[in-house]
C-alpha cells in the first residue's frame, strides 16, 4: 500500500467546509431566484437541490470519518455511539431551537401565528410535517440513526474485493431503479428506501465511499486526477441553468416552467448524482492540486461553510421579511445576502458554536469517567483451589 493511500485522512481539511459552503449557497441563491429576487439573471433558479445532493452526500462521509477516528469505534462501540449521538443533538438544536424561537416570536416564517413554539420544535423535527427548508432537519435525523449501522456492515463487506464490487453494484443498481421507478411514475412507497426519504442514496453514497476508503478499495493513482476535473464538469453541468442555457438553447429556462418539466429533470438528475459527488469527494482527496481544489481553498468559502448551517436556517426567514416589506428586486437581494450572513454570524458565534464545545466536552467528559471504572472495579475472587 502507497504512502498516498495510507495519507488520504490527512487530506480531510478545511476544503470539505469550503465545500459545504458552496452547498449552502447554492440552496441560498436558488431560493432567492425561485421567489424573486435577481430576476433578470435566473443563474441558480432550480438549482437547490444540486446543493442538496452534495451536503447529505457529504455529511455523511464526514460523519462517518469522525465516527470511525474515534479509538473507541472498534474496541468499546457503545462509547463511540453515545459521544456520536451528544455530538449530533448539540450541533442541530441549539441553533435550530433559537432561531425557531426567534422566527416564531416575530412571526417571519415557516409557521402561522396559530402555531406555538412547541408545536413548531414539534413539527420541525416530525418527518413529512416540517415546513420549507425544514423539511431536511427530521430527514438528516433519521439517517444519523442509520448512519452507524450502515457503516459497520458496508465496512465489514467491503474488507474483501469480492464483497467491495458486490456493496458497490447493488449501490449503483439502487441508483438506477430509482432513476428508473421515477422515470416511470412508480408508487413512491417502493422506492421511497430506508422508509424515509428518497435523499437516502446520497446519505448511504457517502458512507459506502468512505467504506471503500477504509479498506484501501479505492487508491489514488496520478492518472486519477482527472476524476476531479471530470466529476466537476459533469456536477456544474447538471445546474439546469447550463443544461438548458447550452445543450437546449433555453438560457431563461422558460421550459422548465411548463408543468412537470422540472420534475422530469429532477427524476433524471438526482438518482445518479451520488456517484458524481462521490467523484468530486475523490478530487479533494487526491494529492494532486486541482482547480477544484485552489477553489475550495478561498477564505470565502471556508468562511461560509462555518456558517452554512446558520446561513441555511436563516435565509428564508429573510426572504419573507425583505419579499413582504421591501418587493424583490436586485436592491432587495444585495439586502437579504447582507441580512442573512450577519444573524448566521452571530448566531454561530453565540449558540451554534459554544454548543458544539459544549457537546465535546459532556462527550469528553463521559469517555473520562468510562476509563476511570476499570481502575475501581473490586478485586478477582481468590483462587480457593491453589
Amino acid at each position: 500500500m502507497s504512502t498516498t493511500d495510507l495519507d488520504w485522512r490527512s487530506r480531510i481539511d478545511k476544503r470539505f467546509t469550503s465545500l459545504r459552503g458552496f452547498a449552502a449557497v447554492t440552496v441560498m441563491l436558488a431560493h432567492y431566484q425561485y421567489i424573486g429576487f435577481l430576476p433578470g439573471a435566473p443563474v441558480f433558479k432550480y438549482s437547490a437541490q444540486c446543493g442538496l445532493m452534495v451536503f447529505f452526500f457529504l455529511s455523511s462521509f464526514l460523519l462517518c470519518h469522525s465516527l470511525a477516528s474515534d479509538p473507541n469505534w472498534s474496541a468499546r462501540p457503545h462509547l463511540s455511539l453515545i459521544v456520536y449521538s451528544i455530538n449530533r443533538v448539540f450541533r442541530i438544536f441549539p441553533l435550530l431551537f433559537v432561531v425557531i424561537a426567534l422566527t416564531c416570536w416575530n412571526r417571519s416564517s415557516f409557521f402561522p401565528s396559530s402555531v406555538g413554539h412547541w408545536e413548531a420544535l414539534r413539527q420541525s423535527l416530525t418527518l413529512g410535517a416540517a415546513p420549507s427548508v425544514l423539511w431536511t432537519i427530521p430527514v438528516e435525523l433519521t439517517f444519523y440513526f442509520y448512519l452507524p449501522i450502515v457503516l459497520a456492515l458496508t465496512a465489514t463487506a467491503t474488507r474483501s474485493r469480492l464483497g467491495a464490487a458486490i456493496v458497490g453494484s447493488v449501490y449503483v443498481a439502487w441508483c438506477v431503479a430509482i432513476a428508473v421507478a421515477r422515470h416511470n411514475r412508480v408508487s413512491a412507497s417502493l422506492w421511497m428506501t430506508l422508509g424515509f426519504h428518497h435523499y437516502a442514496n446520497s446519505f448511504v453514497g457517502g458512507v459506502l465511499f468512505y467504506a471503500l476508503l477504509t479498506n484501501n478499495r479505492i487508491r489514488f493513482p496520478r492518472r486519477g486526477a482527472w476524476i476531479a476535473r471530470i466529476a466537476s464538469l459533469l456536477f456544474l453541468c447538471a445546474y439546469p441553468f447550463l443544461y438548458f442555457a447550452l445543450v437546449r438553447g433555453d438560457a431563461w429556462m422558460a421550459e422548465l416552467a411548463r408543468p412537470g418539466a422540472w420534475q422530469s429533470y429532477y427524476d433524471a438528475v438526482f438518482p445518479v448524482a451520488p456517484l458524481v459527488v462521490g467523484g468530486i469527494i475523490y478530487g479533494l482527496l487526491h494529492p494532486s492540486d486541482s482547480p477544484l481544489s485552489r477553489i475550495m481553498r478561498t477564505r470565502v468559502l471556508h468562511k461560509t461553510g462555518e456558517l452554512s448551517f446558520g446561513v441555511y436556517l436563516v435565509h428564508i426567514p429573510m426572504i419573507v421579511l425583505f419579499g413582504s416589506r421591501y418587493g424583490y428586486g436586485q436592491r432587495q437581494f444585495c439586502a437579504s445576502i447582507a441580512a442573512t450572513f450577519a444573524p448566521a454570524a452571530t448566531l454561530s458565534a453565540l449558540i451554534e458554536r459554544p454548543g458544539i464545545a459544549f457537546g465535546r466536552e459532556l462527550g469528553r467528559w463521559i469517555l473520562a469517567g468510562a476509563k476511570v471504572k476499570p481502575a475501581v472495579q473490586a478485586p478477582p475472587s481468590p483462587n480457593w483451589s491453589s
